[in-house]
């Protein structure tokens, strides 16, 4: 059978056009779609927002982002996030606040709403309507700062520092905070949740001391939740000495904050 010659250019002009495609979109990853695969190949967790938008691009790589940044912070502090917005942008200000408080959501459970603060900042870079999206936030920490009255700070069942006076294994006695952890026990008496109590000193002392001392201060915070029903083997107990310390150890209210046990409850 004779094939028509308007066929056979038909055909090497479909297979002409193939071939062009391809090394546009697959060599040089010229196209939208070649170019839309790349970046989401480089992404790196961090927030980054449409135009417009007040929730960020979803990516599967923003929890181990979270996690990373998360450290960055000590024990107690508080993390600041500011919304960016651009003057060009609808509802400025509320734009900016929005998607702090997007973020904000995003930060839990590993770090609670009390322990968030949220602000908005006009700023001017190259983020315009059917652009790539750019980073629309930033983050910081505020220090923990506890009045001298304060023995403990109760965040949620997922975090409890206890301050403990100087010298002593004993925590600084507070009626309501044995309530709490009475009811914290008995939240998870019977589940599988299990306590990480970590003890802490300030630097007074030899660190060999301080060590024996931060984990008598662990033991004794793992007696009461023992003594409210947990298993001991659902308790791990140490101690970091004075090497982390959360205050400036020169006064006496920092050396407060730093004698303390810290109580991750792991669900």
């Amino acid at each position: 059978m004779k094939i028509p010659h308007w066929l056979i250019l038909l055909l090497f002009a479909g297979y002409t056009a193939w071939c062009v495609n391809y090394w546009h979109c697959r060599q040089c990853q010229c196209c939208d779609g070649a170019a839309t695969e790349q970046a989401a190949a480089e992404t790196t967790g961090v927030p980054l927002f449409q135009w417009n938008a007040d929730h960020p691009v979803p990516d599967a790589k923003f929890p181990d982002w979270k996690k990373a940044m998360l450290k960055t912070g000590g024990q107690g502090d508080t993390l600041v996030i500011t919304g960016y917005y651009r003057a060009n942008e609808t509802n400025g200000e509320q734009l900016g606040l929005a998607r702090a408080a997007a973020l904000r959501d995003w930060m839990k459970p590993d770090l609670p709403e009390s322990r968030v603060r949220i602000a908005a900042k006009l700023v001017e870079d190259d983020l315009v309507e059917g652009g790539a999206p750019k980073e629309s936030a930033g983050f910081s920490w505020v220090k923990m700062v506890l009045k001298k009255e304060d023995s403990a700070i109760i965040e949620s069942y997922h975090d409890v520092i206890l301050l403990f006076p100087f010298n002593s294994t004993e925590k600084d006695h507070d009626p309501k905070v044995d309530a709490y952890l009475k009811q914290m026990c008995t939240e998870h008496k019977s589940n599988a949740t299990t306590f990480e109590v970590v003890g802490h000193t300030d630097d007074v002392g030899n660190d060999e001391e301080n060590v024996r001392l931060g984990l008598a201060r662990a033991k004794s915070v793992a007696r009461i939740l023992m003594d409210n029903g947990i298993a001991a083997n659902r308790i791990k107990t140490d101690s970091k000495g004075e090497a982390m310390p959360v205050a400036d150890n020169k006064t006496d209210d920092g050396r407060h904050q730093n004698r303390r046990v810290v109580i991750t409850v792991n669900r």
